[in-house]
């Protein structure tokens, strides 16, 4: 299994991706750092539950604004120097947070670092240029994987660090780790545009109920998520009155489900039903959300976030499924659209989780567990197959059938 060997499935990607993957994990390592305590930073710096899913929810407009341009740029341009600049652009952020005096001082900062992510669109088609067509699930799972693998590690660092340092000094190692991480990616071979794809200006919008399914998933799921995420460190804090270090073991803890998950449920939807496989996910994340709101109990919060952390494995697998879900589709255009739903729904999920969390610690947890199930419900009633064709391939020549029982 991959848990016993946590660099097998690493070293079945291909040349390129490894590089990918390991470009994500160092990125992820220093955003990680801080990442799970930075809603108690923002509460340093005066802000209020409500203000701190407001500054998520800023940073998320950034980054769904970029999804369209991302995908005409990816469907035009080289896919490795896009990736490239959206990596160079996240450096200022964590030297901007450490200047920060107040929280409306950090928005800059979350707005450039978001706002990177305007690459996501070649990121997903990057992968699936550079994967065999039976192994697309896999790939995306691993090498998304690489991102929560990263946090596995760093939050509980972070935790030791803060022995020593303030956040502050914490931020400027993670400058360097993003810095190491954009190097890599210079190790990748390019990979251009195709002739079609680089003429194709359009949006790739759903043509069917199967996709509009999709879609209806990828953006419910975003507000179920960030509905609950962000707030989940404010949780352990305030009502289970967790150390900043302990909560960061936490976070080490919830991303390592996130990383097992991502790459268990991508290696079973290779083989089984996507739809029931995203299902699953989703499924386990609220049942370990619902167990945090229902213990209160800091011993439980460890295995019952760490099956929270698969909320975000069944997204990677509908990135999969967007790369060959329709023939005739662009490289990336399924993408710009998709994702900016997909954000959308971030942008509205972190303002709302603010609001309830307001109200009440564990109000908006119980919205998320609902949201949740309710998607998981959507998944689990579609099946996702992929019809092989002598002449398919992921660019966009394959042939996809999409059947809603």
């Amino acid at each position: 299994m991959w848990v016993a060997n946590p660099l097998g499935s690493v070293r079945k990607l291909p040349r390129d991706l490894r590089f990918l993957f390991w470009s994500l994990f160092l990125w992820s390592f220093g955003y990680g750092l801080y990442n799970y305590i930075w809603p108690l930073f923002l509460r340093e710096l005066n802000a209020d539950p409500s203000q701190v899913g407001l500054v998520y929810s800023i940073g998320f407009v950034a980054l769904a604004a970029s999804m369209i341009p991302g995908g005409i740029l990816a469907n035009k341009y080289e896919l490795r120097t896009l990736l490239v600049i959206g990596w160079a652009m996240s450096l200022p952020a964590p030297l901007l947070y450490y200047y920060a005096k107040t929280w409306t001082d950090v928005l800059p900062g979350i707005i450039l670092l978001q706002a990177s992510g305007f690459n996501i669109p070649a990121f997903n088609a990057y992968i699936a240029g550079a994967s065999e067509r039976n192994r697309t699930g896999s790939n995306f799972g691993v090498v998304w994987a690489s991102a929560p693998l990263g946090f596995v590690f760093s939050p509980a660092i972070g935790g030791l660090l803060l022995a020593w340092f303030s956040i502050r000094g914490i931020f400027l190692l993670s400058f360097g780790l993003f810095t190491i991480s954009t190097v890599v990616l210079f190790w990748m071979r390019t990979q251009p545009s195709s002739p079609k794809d680089a003429r194709a200006y359009r949006l790739e919008v759903p043509k069917s109920l199967p996709e509009a399914t999709l879609l209806l998933f990828l953006t419910g799921t975003a507000v179920a998520f960030s509905i609950a995420t962000p707030f989940v460190p404010l949780f352990f804090h305030d009502v289970l009155i967790l150390s900043p270090s302990t909560i960061q073991g936490l976070g080490s803890i919830q991303a390592l489900g996130q990383t097992a998950f991502a790459i268990l449920l991508g290696r079973r939807a290779d083989v089984r039903s996507r739809g029931e496989t995203m299902a699953l996910g989703l499924v386990v994340s609220a049942t370990g959300l619902a167990g945090i709101v229902l213990t209160r109990n800091p011993l439980f919060a460890f295995p019952l976030v760490f099956l929270f952390g698969s909320s975000r494995a069944s997204s990677y697998i509908a990135y999969s499924i967007l790369a060959i879900i329709r023939s005739g589709a662009t490289r990336a255009g399924q993408y710009g659209f998709y994702l900016t739903l997909e954000n959308s729904g971030l942008i509205v999920g972190s303002y709302l989780g603010g609001v309830l969390y307001s109200i009440g610690p564990g109000t908006g947890f119980l919205v998320s567990i609902v949201l949740f199930l309710l998607m998981a419900l959507i998944a689990g009633v579609t099946s996702f197959k992929v019809k092989d064709s002598s002449d398919a391939s992921l660019a966009g020549k394959s042939q996809a059938v999409v059947v809603v029982k």
